[in-house]
């Protein structure tokens, strides 16, 4: 078992969220070790008691890890884990990273993550609320930024599908598998959203349905995938005020706009001002807060994008027996598979792997791309 499997039997196992998998981590040196490790071993993690350590020692009995993968690769859909270059930065600083992100779309709109907004609200909405979510969406967008949101009914739709036509990038992130995605009438949404660049990103497993208890984790991932979050209209009670609670704690800015004083859909953001929450009229509110050493972030991060442009890619003998074969062409997928011994499912894994870690794409008609000017060396057994 190697680190990739291992953070994905993790994910997939009853129990085992990103808390034990940090407490776990804290106490074996890596994700594979973890399974290596005796019963008696697994009972001294605080938090693991005799029936995780017993899931995770006969691992086999409550996942099928083969059944997850075959099912990611019909469907056209990536899994990184936080020992993947694609996996957002800013999220791998909160306390509770996901263990795993399913991604659907482009994988480079996770890097986009470095300068991103997330915009959220409430689904009962007014036409005020919806034309405020579309307008800061759209500038936000043409400013270059990325919008974040949860593909919920009301304002995640308005901010999504604003920034889709004004042709930005915008990140998704569902409560539930990207094969049960939800709402189901956001489905067209959802294409349209990865076939502009962006991306639908959940940290459940493929299949797993939409559930109450989804949705305050997904809030997490929303907020830590951002600098920011914007709260456009939101009741007393609406879940987007649990992602800018979520936002504080992950010393993240807050921001919200206002409403009519006598509208129920204004008093959660109302109360997120007094709260001390920035307040904001357009998009060049945000950009104030984040705009005290002019353009600082963004050649930041333009930096680490040509660092990581730059940084050489270890590959494995097979990934690099095949980056060889593709060579300067654009070989089909399955005249690669021809040309291969090993097994096609190894070979489409290992192309997945390496589509992860940014070394080649994948083009329309079912044929592979090196990525241009990138750096690969092999790893050393």
């Amino acid at each position: 078992m190697d680190t990739r499997a291992a953070y994905l039997i993790l994910n997939l196992l009853p129990g085992i969220g990103p808390g034990k998998v940090k407490q776990l981590l804290a106490c074996f040196a890596s994700a594979e070790e973890i399974f290596s490790r005796p019963e008696s071993a697994l009972l001294r993690v605080p938090g693991i008691g005799a029936r995780l350590a017993s899931v995770i020692r006969n691992w086999q009995k409550h996942c099928d890890l083969e059944a997850e993968l075959r099912l990611a690769q019909a469907a056209g859909v990536y899994i990184v884990t936080q020992e993947d270059a694609a996996y957002p930065a800013l999220l791998k600083e909160i306390y509770d990273p996901p263990i795993c992100l399913y991604v659907r779309g482009e994988l480079e709109a996770l890097q986009r993550c470095r300068q991103s907004l997330a915009i959220v609200g409430s689904r009962h909405t007014s036409n005020y609320g919806l034309q405020m979510a579309a307008s800061l969406a759209a500038a936000a967008a043409c400013a270059g930024w990325t919008v974040v949101s949860g593909l919920a009914r009301g304002i995640d739709t308005a901010a999504h599908r604003a920034v889709v036509q004004a042709g930005g990038c915008t990140v998704a992130v569902i409560g539930s598998g990207l094969c049960r995605l939800y709402p189901p009438e956001n489905q067209g949404l959802a294409e349209q959203i990865c076939a502009a660049g962006g991306a639908v990103v959940s940290e459940f497993p493929l299949q797993q349905p939409p559930d109450k208890r989804n949705f305050p984790m997904r809030n997490r991932i929303i907020s830590g995938m951002s600098k920011g979050t914007l709260v456009v209209e939101a009741g007393l009670y609406s879940g987007s005020l649990i992602t800018a609670g979520q936002a504080v704690a992950q010393n993240r800015s807050v921001f919200a706009v206002p409403g009519r004083a006598d509208s129920p859909f204004s008093r959660g953001c109302h109360n997120l001002l007094r709260d001390g929450a920035r307040l904001v009229e357009t998009f060049l509110d945000v950009q104030e807060e984040f705009s005290m050493l002019p353009n600082l972030q963004i050649k930041a991060a333009e930096q680490a994008a040509d660092e990581a442009r730059e940084q050489t890619v270890l590959l494995s003998s097979l990934e690099y027996d095949i980056w060889q074969k593709i060579g300067e062409e654009k070989p089909g997928i399955d005249d690669l598979l021809a040309q291969c011994p090993e097994p096609p499912s190894k070979i489409l894994g290992s192309l997945l792997i390496m589509e992860i870690k940014q070394v080649l794409r994948q083009l329309p008609g079912k044929r592979v791309q090196r990525i241009p000017n990138k750096k690969v060396e092999l790893q050393e057994d």
